[in-house]
């Protein structure tokens, strides 16, 4: 009996190892498996910041012979990795040409840099972070590498404050960007703001060709979250002539939760209407 029983502490403890193993590994931060990556820092003329830029190249990059869309990541010292790995997929699965990723990092407090109006200290920076990309990153980007120039070729994707961002992007500066890709924006903030400047800009937007994708977790707060979701997307949808739109809720998914499902499912949107 007792040799029978350190034999199955043996198995248990060799068991409980491997197990670890298996969750240490998919605890693992993904990594950017194909194609090159570039790496520089960037400052900002507007707000004096500095912001690590990752410039993810498609695999069998040809600036000789190709010209890339480019899609625009915020939040990118997380999910630059999995938007990457995840164009790569689809393009492929598609028979379609890949794009060029660019992430931008964080300069300042993300609350500062994706928020449109200042409502406190650490809010508030979004013309100015809007400047930085408009003014310095893309013509640096399309000077640097082989990239369409042309509004109808550029992508932003941003999650939570990053897509309230591309939100005020859509409707403050709607000439930049032709493709968006929007994830359980915060639209509650300063009391509907985003709603308001939509509005205000609709005449001079409406009438461009434009792509948006929103998606939102189903799970998430009906009133902060879910509500002004849904307005915005009405807006768009009765609103705007020329634009191909989608909204995709996540089912039993958070805030979190579902912003790699709604990656995917922006990025698949995308590659399939460009």
């Amino acid at each position: 009996m007792k040799k029978k029983a350190i034999l199955l502490t043996q198995i248990f403890a060799s068991t409980s190892a491997i197990m670890l193993l298996f969750l240490l590994g998919s605890c693992k931060k993904e990594s950017f498996n194909s194609g090159a990556t570039k790496e520089f820092t960037l400052q900002s003329a507007a707000n004096d910041a500095s912001y690590q830029i990752r410039v993810g190249l498609p695999a069998n990059y040809n600036p000789l012979v190709e010209k890339y869309a480019t899609i625009y990541v915020l939040d990118g010292n997380d999910i630059f990795d999995f938007v990457a790995n995840k164009c790569k997929e689809i393009s492929d699965n598609l028979a379609v040409k890949n794009v060029v990723i660019v992430s931008i990092g964080y300069g300042q407090d993300r609350s500062i840099d994706y928020t449109p109006t200042k409502i406190s200290s650490i809010t508030g920076g979004a013309p100015q972070f809007l400047n930085f990309i408009k003014t310095q990153l893309i013509p640096k980007i399309e000077q640097d590498y082989k990239v369409d120039t042309a509004r109808a070729s550029r992508v932003i994707l941003g999650h939570s404050y990053g897509g309230l961002f591309g939100g005020y992007a859509f409707s403050i500066h709607n000439k930049l960007f032709g493709n968006y890709i929007l994830l359980s924006p915060s639209f509650w903030f300063d009391d509907l703001i985003a709603l308001r400047q939509e509005k205000d800009n609709r005449n001079d937007n409406k009438t461009r060709q434009q792509l948006v994708f929103m998606g939102i977790g189903e799970a998430e707060n009906a009133g902060r979250m879910q509500a002004p979701f849904e307005a915005f997307y009405q807006a768009l949808q009765k609103n705007y002539s020329d634009i191909k739109l989608e909204k995709n809720h996540e089912k039993n998914l958070d805030h979190l939760g579902s912003r790699n499902p709604n990656i995917e499912k922006g990025l698949h949107f995308y590659f399939q209407n460009k």
